[in-house]
């Protein structure tokens, strides 16, 4: 089978990366990287020119782009999409039922929530971490230096996000309704949170008054659209924010982001870090890595999570329900359900170094054996394979 991978925004190469390891021939589209939400006409078309004059039996890449799925379905090519966001927009697309489809979703719940939609080929698969990349660490003595800290977090604080916008511009009663939402889930993860949907009302108003029902390109209740817009980012602001400054409290705590850093005064804070080098060693030279999950992923496992633990870290995260299927809490990775126990852990593995250092060993091993990508893409091809047969 001969692959095309396309390029999408925000996303990596570690799926070509991996099928070349697999002996599979892959070539990477070279006219352009692709965003799911903002579809440019004169991309699709280069594409389907690109297309018409090269022979490839599957198209792959990450998330889902449903004019890249169309043209698929026009040629009679498979186009395999894993997605690592949630919610992805761009399922609710109508796009999604073409059969030419092979969707792989990383969060049971959101796969779950997608069934509904009798999608002919959907799949629930955690994400996969490159061990040749991230264990193929060069640590000099400089970057021990730079990077050695007790707590890292490396991420972003979403602080521009649609809430910050419009709640000054919301009726008190509407207000108040999602800065009740916001404080009943603020650094609380007890319990795995559904997609947040606002009221009636509030749809509503923001329908009328700044014309929201015209924002959703794709086939999702506007109240769904909404409760996501306003509340999953701003939430996700308030746990880091709250998050960091409670560590920092306590401890160093050094933060690498793109992000405006206006509430964190004791804090570290350093410029964001290239994703296929210095992350690596951050996650490896850090006693502890932080991972605070983005409230709208409901079960499922983010690709910080594998990453560090792809480079040896140790990871502290916040708990979400599909670690109990994959990992060992305790002996492979560790968790927070709230600020208490996040404080009171942190500062039991900074003291307790044989238990932190062996905890992230073992979960090296899991994930090299479990989660790698070779291993997460045989299944992916195994199934198409199978479903094809």
């Amino acid at each position: 089978m001969h692959f095309l991978f396309i390029r999408v925004k925000n996303s990596s190469y570690d799926i070509p990366w991996a099928l070349s390891e697999m002996g599979k021939q892959v070539d990477i589209y070279p006219h352009g990287v692709f965003d799911p939400l903002t579809p440019i006409s004169e991309d699709f078309e280069k594409l389907e020119k690109f297309l018409s004059e090269h022979s490839f039996d599957c198209l792959i890449s990450y998330l889902f782009v449903p004019e890249i799925s169309d043209l698929c379905q026009k040629q009679g090519r498979t186009y395999i999409g894993w997605v690592y966001d949630s919610p992805l927009m761009s399922l609710f697309h109508p796009s999604v039922s073409n059969p030419c489809n092979y969707l792989f979703i990383f969060d049971r719940a959101q796969y779950e929530h997608m069934k509904s939609y009798h999608i002919p080929h959907l799949y629930y698969l955690p994400l996969g971490v490159n061990i040749s990349r991230t264990g193929a660490l060069n640590i000099s003595a400089e970057d021990e230096k730079n990077f050695s800290c007790d707590i890292s977090f490396i991420g972003n604080l979403y602080e521009d996000n649609s809430y910050n916008l419009f709640i000054s511009q919301l009726p008190e009663d509407i207000a108040a309704e999602l800065k009740l939402y916001l404080l009943k889930h603020l650094c609380n993860w007890h319990n795995s949170k559904p997609w947040p949907r606002v009221s009636q009302k509030t749809a509503d108003y923001m329908a009328k008054t700044f014309g929201a029902d015209t924002w959703v390109r794709q086939e999702m209740d506007l109240d769904l659209y909404l409760g996501i817009l306003l509340l999953s980012r701003k939430l996700a602001e308030m746990d880091r924010i709250t998050v960091l400054n409670a560590l920092a409290s306590h401890h160093t705590v050094d933060f690498y982001t793109k992000s405006k850093c206006r509430n964190l005064p004791n804090v570290q804070i350093h410029q964001g870090v290239d994703y296929y080098t210095d992350m690596n060693k951050i996650f490896y030279l850090s006693k502890i890595n932080l991972n605070i999950t983005l409230p709208s992923i409901e079960t499922g496992l983010p690709q910080r999570i594998l990453d560090i633990m792809g480079s040896g870290g140790f990871v502290l995260t916040n708990y979400q329900q599909e670690i109990d299927d994959c990992f060992v809490i305790g002996k492979e990775i560790e968790v927070f359900h709230d600020l208490d126990e996040l404080l009171e852990k942190t500062a039991y593995y900074l003291s307790h170094e044989e238990e932190r250092l062996k905890i992230a060993m073992n979960g090296y091993l899991k994930v090299r054996d479990n989660f790698s990508y070779t291993h997460q893409l045989k299944h992916i091809l195994q199934t198409v394979k199978e479903d094809q047969a």
